[in-house]
């Protein structure tokens, strides 16, 4: 029975081919069958070629898996955005504030915990393996520290929202009700007066370039109602107390800079922002390295 030839020494004959020597020069010097010598070198090169294909699987699987999870860095980079002064508050018929969409996450309300910051990506697999590379990272607290200032600073524009509602009720002494009375005597304000109102001090209280001026722009109309220029939204149906009506909501717009709540909106907006760009840091500087350190268990088996 012939001796069976290591796959060791099929590599040498491989790479002596390779190097330009004769089959028959390598069956002579290795003093083997130039049909041994031409069956083994073709044995190395299939070994060889398959290595260099799976080498190329697991470097693409490789290289999708981190694209996957440079995704979720990407979206966590998006959410870390000081939300937008115009950003939409509204609460549903129970009284319960509405679910508020972010990028890549959005503001809800649970019995249990009250109001929290819901990650898109929080409660997928992928986050999960994004911890398992990123075990110890300073980017898990800057997270919770980011969640731990978004929350009272929604809170702090809903309070502010509220506090507008309050103010234009006491200074026109009419109530903000969504729907126009059936009685068409009935004197109301729109909810449009107190959102129109909200996001022109909103921008004014984040810095913001805001040209509106709402007080020049109301008007007293003959049909009883108080709009914002002439051909504008209404903001109030007071029939024959239209003119009382405009100068008490000018009364009201201007005593908002004066509202607690208006001044909570710009201090948690501060701190806010201040956690926000640390997150972003943190988030920058993996993404400057275009890879996510670590190994995670997907990657062990990749590997294998």
């Amino acid at each position: 029975m012939p001796k069976k030839v290591p796959m060791s020494e099929k590599r040498e004959w491989l790479r002596d081919f390779d190097e330009g020597k004769p089959a028959a020069g390598i069956a002579k010097e290795r003093k083997h069958a130039l049909k041994v010598i031409k069956r083994g070198i073709e044995e190395a090169r299939a070994e060889r070629d398959g290595a260099a294909a799976r080498a190329e699987i697991v470097k693409d699987a490789l290289v999708k898996h981190q694209q996957q999870l440079m995704g979720i860095i990407e979206r966590l980079f998006q959410a870390a955005e000081v939300p937008s002064p115009d950003l939409e508050l509204r609460r549903e018929k129970s009284g319960a504030l509405a679910p508020i969409p972010l990028p890549a996450s959005r503001i809800i309300y649970t019995p249990t915990q009250g109001l929290i910051v819901d990650l898109s990506d929080e409660n997928s697999t992928l986050w999960k393996l994004l911890k398992e590379h990123l075990t110890r990272d300073r980017i898990w607290s800057a997270v919770r520290n980011w969640k731990g200032a978004f929350i009272p600073h929604i809170m702090a524009r809903l309070e502010l929202k509220s506090g507008i509602k309050t103010l234009i009720e006491i200074e026109t002494e009419f109530k903000v009700i969504d729907d126009k009375p059936a009685n068409d005597k009935t004197a109301f304000v729109y909810p449009h007066a107190v959102n129109l109102f909200y996001i022109v001090h909103m921008r004014k209280a984040l810095g913001i370039s805001d040209g509106t001026n709402p007080q020049e722009r109301m008007i007293a109309s003959d049909e009883g109602y108080v709009r914002h220029g002439g051909g504008g939204s209404e903001l109030a149906y007071c029939p024959g107390k239209q003119e009382q009506c405009r100068v008490a909501l000018i009364r009201a717009f201007e005593k908002i800079p004066d509202l607690p709540e208006r001044k909570r909106v710009i201090a948690t907006e501060s701190e806010l922002r201040d956690v926000s760009n640390k997150l972003k840091r943190l988030l920058e500087d993996i993404r400057l390295m275009g890879l996510i350190p670590g190994r995670c268990r997907i990657c062990s088996r990749i590997s294998l």
